[in-house]
């Protein structure tokens, strides 16, 4: 049987789910999963695609009840009207072992002046619902134990911690990668003026530098120098004075420029899948 939970936001230690309905289906299996995606904070994911984190019931951020099995006994205390004030999230359980997740927020829970369309026109004054998304936040398939999802700034209220996902460089950590040989800071720009798009390419980009061995840097040094020209300077090193010239070089660091086959244009990969 399929049943629907809330979680509440709640001081304490005391069991902060509560049911809301039993018996109905919210939701229904996508058939594109199994084709899924690893997480990156670069890849921009195609619409018909999903991001999945396998071994999911292994990680920190893993919710305790996904680990166990779904006892629907366990979920008898029904949601107060009180208590949806404090939603946080629902999740469906169905198909044997499948959660579905969707997160909620403050603004859904409002009261709201609306016409009801449904087999009697009707004015509520005092309306308030939960619409269900046709696609939701979340699926975790309990027998694979791979947790899918879309977009990680929507369920990252859901599973506290999985933000670590798309970490920042910390102020040191930009502060030294900018403090390479290889780049000459220009117009007063330092660690102060990064933003939190390029600190998170910062990040990635260390990972990336640190697989590099030296034959590699080099390689990748010279084709930014092809794609960047403006970038060099007398001494060979990349100026950067914004944020822009940043992400380039973070870009090319990341081997995201390419020329078409036909050699007529040159591009930036907006996202990127390794095939081999």
């Amino acid at each position: 049987m399929n049943h629907t939970i809330g979680k509440i936001r709640k001081r304490g230690t005391d069991f902060k789910y509560r049911k809301i309905l039993t018996g109905e289906t919210l939701y229904t299996l996508p058939d594109n999963l199994m084709h899924f995606v690893e997480y990156s904070p670069i890849h921009n994911l195609d619409e018909d695609s999903w991001f999945g984190i396998e071994h999911f019931s292994q990680k920190e951020y893993c919710l305790d009840l996904l680990r166990g099995e779904f006892i629907s006994a366990e979920y008898n205390a029904l949601l107060t009207r009180e208590e949806a004030d404090n939603l946080d999230f629902i999740f469906t359980y169905q198909d044997n072992n499948v959660y579905y997740f969707q997160s909620i927020t403050r603004s859904q829970l409002k009261y709201r002046r609306c016409i009801s369309l449904g087999d009697r026109y009707s004015f509520e004054s005092n309306s308030r619902d939960i619409t269900i998304n046709l696609i939701p936040d979340a699926i975790y398939i309990k027998d694979v134990d791979i947790m899918y999802f879309k977009k990680l700034s929507s369920i990252s209220r859901i599973f506290d911690g999985i933000s670590v996902l798309y970490r920042e460089a910390t102020q040191e950590e930009t502060t030294i990668f900018l403090g390479n040989d290889f780049i000459s800071l220009q117009n007063d720009y330092s660690a102060e003026n990064v933003k939190q798009a390029n600190r998170k390419r910062i990040a990635m980009a260390i990972d990336t530098m640190n697989r590099y061995d030296n034959e590699q840097k080099v390689a990748v040094f010279n084709s930014i120098k092809e794609y960047c020209s403006d970038l060099i300077a007398e001494d060979g090193a990349f100026c950067i004075s914004s944020e822009h010239e940043l992400k380039l070089l973070l870009y090319g660091i990341e081997q995201r420029f390419y020329t078409t086959a036909d050699g007529r244009e040159r591009r930036i990969a907006n996202s990127i899948i390794t095939i081999s």
